[in-house]
């Protein structure tokens, strides 16, 4: 599977937090950034833009990792982060929290089964964000809504040790796409 998905193959941005963190690793030296911001702010598309900045300056693809949070909480093994290449990117980490928070109704509670699967990925995405924090080395690009959806989703511990070894840039909402039926 490609480092860059097809949607975004085209995708540019002139973000400074993103060319900063391009520029950075690309001199060789650690970047870690929390990109954050709402829903339809952008993150991915900059995310992905950056990564095909990378790439076009001739870093190597074999050298980056990306993760979608919802399968990396399924399928987790702590090797998965300790053995992880020299850039590491988790997209969407505060999606499940984001989901809940913007729901227009009330919610019905899920089953029991259905809670512990989603207990067992929230332990296993702030496992993989604090083994993360920890690595020397390692750059890094985390996507999330904003800290307080950072710490609902991975809990106060990770998340402090997350800000505390990263930059952080948020990206302004924007208006969503209308979509026609």
């Amino acid at each position: 599977m490609p480092v860059v998905p097809p949607l975004f193959s085209d995708a540019e941005t002139e973000y400074p937090a993103i060319a900063q963190w391009c520029s950075t690793i690309l001199a060789g030296d650690t970047a870690r950034l929390l990109l954050l911001g709402p829903h339809w702010s952008g993150k991915s598309h900059a995310a992905y833009a950056g990564l095909r900045q990378l790439l076009s300056a001739g870093y190597r693809e074999e050298h980056v990792t990306v993760h979608q949070a919802h399968d990396l909480g399924r399928n987790y093994e702590p090797s998965v982060i300790e053995n992880t290449t020299a850039v590491t990117v988790i997209d969407d980490l505060t999606l499940s929290v984001d989901l809940v928070r913007e729901a227009t109704g009330p919610l019905k509670p899920d089953p029991a089964d259905v809670q512990t699967m989603m207990a067992l990925e929230a332990g296993a995405l702030a496992d993989a964000g604090a083994r993360l924090s920890l690595l020397p080395r390692r750059s890094w690009l985390l996507i999330a809504s904003n800290l307080d959806c950072l710490v609902e989703a991975v809990g106060q511990e990770t998340a402090d040790r997350l800000v505390a070894v990263a930059e952080q840039a948020e990206l302004a909402p924007r208006p969503r796409p209308t979509l026609r039926w």
